[in-house]
């Protein structure tokens, strides 16, 4: 099957989209900045090429008009070849000036990277728009595709699920020294990790706490952007107007305060990686996840292959893939715990693929 559907790209793609690298792109900028896909396709640094959402579009069309095949075949064709676009971030300190997240109830979970919203490349108006961390939101009701689409500048898909693939690049390391002796050289018992998190623009703005209400807060004050016809509110991809799905948003009954919930122990679910223990040399983890993956997070001997990659147990289902919308941000938190571990992080990398 997968010689005949390469067999048509290759008839399609060259005199359509040429395989060269694109002239305006750029390498990724080092000391802590991130950078993003152009809108145009180009290739990676392994020698394939990563189509734009205009180049998906085009080779469906030359497929179904210039070869005259179904569109059901061709959206399949194009499925199997895995002619995805997609939205990359990445943040660089480098080994010698590692990002270093220390234990301690004010640094031990620390906001590093997120993406571009999924289906806009273009998005964001500098580059602190990847690296900043948000005030927390609760999430609200999400916009539907249509409110996206209005907003984009080309095409996006109208699937429900769009997202097939997330990869994380990460390189790291931990103090070098600690934990029980049985543990060394593995990824057991190890207290410094990374977690996956979501942001999304909802509708409908969860109020502040009562003592944080404000007059620019009064419900009966007209926005601009809370229109009561919910058919003409879209999403103002404003990066301040973002709220967290994942992790947990709660009130502080101490403070009456929203604030992001970070358990004690990972949350197995959303663990991306954690880091070797008694490793003295940065390692690169590179983390795959798809909206195919069905690994049941009930089957023991599964989830202990992923533990034993230092994996988060529950992360081979798909399930956090398939449950991304239009719009979705995905993010990435450094963990820590307990005195005396350090996470050092040399660079976080995230590409988000999605079907158009």
């Amino acid at each position: 099957m997968w010689n005949a559907v390469s067999n048509i790209l290759t008839s399609v793609l060259p005199p359509v989209l040429p395989i060269r690298l694109h002239p305006n792109s750029a390498t990724t900028p080092a000391n802590g900045t991130t950078a993003k896909d152009p809108t145009t396709g180009k290739m990676d640094a392994e020698g394939f090429y990563k189509p734009s959402i205009t180049d998906v579009i085009v080779v469906k069309a030359m497929l179904v008009k210039g070869l005259r095949i179904p569109v059901e075949i061709v959206d399949s064709i194009v499925e199997l070849a895995e002619y995805w676009p997609h939205v990359t971030a990445e943040v660089i300190w480098g080994d010698k000036d590692s990002n270093q997240v220390y234990s301690g109830p004010d640094r031990e979970n620390q906001f590093l990277l997120r993406t571009p919203p999924l289906g806009f490349p273009d998005w964001g108006t500098d580059s602190t728009s990847y690296t900043k961390t948000i005030r927390p939101l609760p999430p609200g009701e999400g916009f539907p595709t249509s409110s996206f689409q209005k907003l984009a500048k080309s095409p996006v898909t109208l699937l429900a699920q769009p997202c097939r693939r997330i990869i994380f690049t990460i390189r790291s390391k931990d103090q070098g020294w600690g934990g029980e002796y049985d543990n060394q050289d593995t990824y057991n018992g190890s207290w410094t990790w990374f977690e996956a998190g979501l942001e999304r623009w909802c509708k409908d703005k969860v109020p502040a706490p009562p003592e944080q209400s404000s007059a620019s807060d009064d419900p009966n004050q007209k926005h601009d952007d809370n229109d009561d016809d919910d058919d003409q509110q879209q999403p103002s991809l404003r990066l301040e107007d973002l709220s967290t799905v994942i992790p947990e948003v709660q009130v502080d009954p101490q403070t009456n305060e929203f604030k992001f919930v970070h358990p004690l122990p990972p949350e197995e679910s959303v663990k991306i990686q954690c880091n070797k223990l008694t490793e003295r040399e940065f390692i690169t983890h590179t983390v795959e996840w798809n909206y195919n993956d069905d690994i049941d997070p009930e089957d023991e001997i599964a989830a202990k292959k992923l533990h034993d990659v230092g994996r988060g147990e529950r992360t081979g289902n798909g399930e956090f893939v398939r449950n991304m919308r239009i719009g979705d941000v995905v993010t990435v938190w450094g963990k820590t715990r307990f005195g005396g571990w350090v996470n050092k992080i040399s660079s976080v990398k995230v590409e988000v693929y999605w079907a158009v």
